[in-house]
């Protein structure tokens, strides 16, 4: 079943928490700490998988959860890191954040990995803690969360030639005549409403992959007719191939309105190679305005051809058309300068920033800093809470929680955590 958007919700694995524990061996009667660190959580990754032209894999599974990574142990023990979950997805996958839209990535290349939710980080164990000053820690970090949410995945088909035009231009029937592929082929619009994949021969050594695009009316640029979601499968094609419905009663002023739709769309898609074709040409009617239609349609750089799907007219002169323009678009995209991209990482001073609001009778601290921290912290172990306690003090922030009126049994949210203020605060 072909499908080309999915949305799926993807959790990385939380991180293993840190061991407080002591070496204890005979004749080692001051052993130390020797907590080891939890291990990382697993993530979920992303991976191009050539052979998919579909994401219909994704309407029966649409949650993917990485493993969560191991605790730590004494001896230093690190914990086992957590197994990553690699999902497989078709070249062409557009990936962005769900329900914001923000851009995550694009998968195209064979083998291309995007980490879409990362596992959380494996807690310190308390050996981490050991100093000349404090020789003897019980405290050990908690593992973090795995990132977690909804991601839209969105296919772009990746083709070498596209077959554009009206509605029952027969796109389909010259697909299925120039490969083996097996469209539906009927005598009415919108027979074809997903794109149907083919490959052409033009020798041995020579194939591409040709794709027959749903047809598109007027104000495909606006989504009439699902037009945003035809248009996009013919962005990534090398060659576009315009189609031309030999027998419509207006088949010049039909053309035209494509020709618009797509300039309106991407103006870069109507400057790319697009050989035109005058299809239904074993029709009399056709034959008989064949040198009409070839004058009106004739431009510059285009100069029409005429075949027909059923008794095979024209295919051969079609065919090396089809393979002068890739030839052309290959020159053409050897010629332009690589893209590059560079991902520069900042200070984030919001990550040091907090702010204390009211909810209700409780009141709530915010910060990625000290959520994070708090989301770390074992509460159960005091050094723990004693350290969490000086981390509030040197940010300022038990200051601020006594002014908006912190005291006996107010409940503070920071992060996960949800703590009881005492009079001892």
């Amino acid at each position: 079943m072909f499908a080309d958007r999915a949305r799926i919700l993807v959790s990385g694995g939380s991180g293993g928490d840190g061991a407080s524990s002591f070496r204890r061996e005979a004749h080692v009667p001051r052993g130390g700490p020797d907590g080891g660190d939890g291990g990382r959580g697993g993530s979920v990754i992303l991976l191009v998988e050539p052979g998919m032209t579909t994401l219909g894999d994704f309407k029966r599974q649409r949650h993917f959860r990485a493993a969560a990574g191991g605790r730590g142990a004494g001896r230093k023990a690190h914990g086992k890191n957590g197994a990553d979950i690699v999902i497989r997805v078709p070249p062409g996958t557009v990936v962005r954040s769900h329900p914001d839209g923000a851009w995550i990535g694009e998968l195209l290349e064979a083998e291309t990995r995007l980490v879409v939710a990362k596992g959380g980080r494996g807690g310190r164990g308390n050996v981490y803690f050991a100093s000349a000053t404090h020789r003897a820690p019980t405290h050990a970090e908690k593992g973090t969360p795995g990132e977690e949410g909804w991601v839209e995945l969105e296919l772009k088909l990746i083709a070498d030639i596209g077959l554009v035009g009206a509605p029952n231009a027969g796109k389909s029937t010259l697909l299925a005549a120039l490969t083996e592929a097996r469209p539906e082929v009927g005598a009415y619009p919108f027979t074809t409403l997903t794109p149907n994949l083919g490959v052409i021969a033009f020798d041995e050594d020579h194939r591409a992959v040709i794709a027959d695009v749903p047809g598109l009316i007027e104000g495909a640029h606006e989504g009439k007719g699902l037009g945003h979601h035809f248009l996009r499968h013919v962005e990534r094609t090398r060659v576009i191939v315009g189609v031309v419905d030999g027998a419509a009663r207006e088949p010049v002023e039909e053309w035209r309105a494509v020709l618009d739709e797509l300039r309106l769309h991407d103006p870069a898609l109507a400057e790319r190679p697009m050989p035109l074709v005058v299809t239904k040409l074993d029709l009399p009617e056709v034959g008989e305005r064949w040198p009409e239609l070839r004058d009106a349609l004739r431009t510059d750089a285009v100069e029409p051809m005429a075949v027909s799907a059923h008794d095979g007219t024209g295919l051969e002169v079609l065919r090396l058309a089809l393979s002068a323009a890739l030839a052309e678009a290959a020159i053409a995209e050897a010629a332009q300068p690589p893209e590059t991209e560079m991902r520069v990482h900042r200070f984030d001073p919001m990550a040091e920033s907090w702010e204390v609001l009211a909810e209700g009778h409780d009141l709530r601290v915010r910060g990625r800093r000290i959520e994070t921290t708090a989301a770390r912290t074992d509460f159960e172990n005091a050094e723990s809470r004693d350290r969490f306690w000086r981390l509030l003090e040197r940010l300022g922030i038990d200051v601020e929680l006594r002014r908006l009126g912190a005291g006996t049994g107010t409940t503070v949210h920071i992060g996960p955590a949800e703590l009881e203020w005492g009079d001892d605060d």
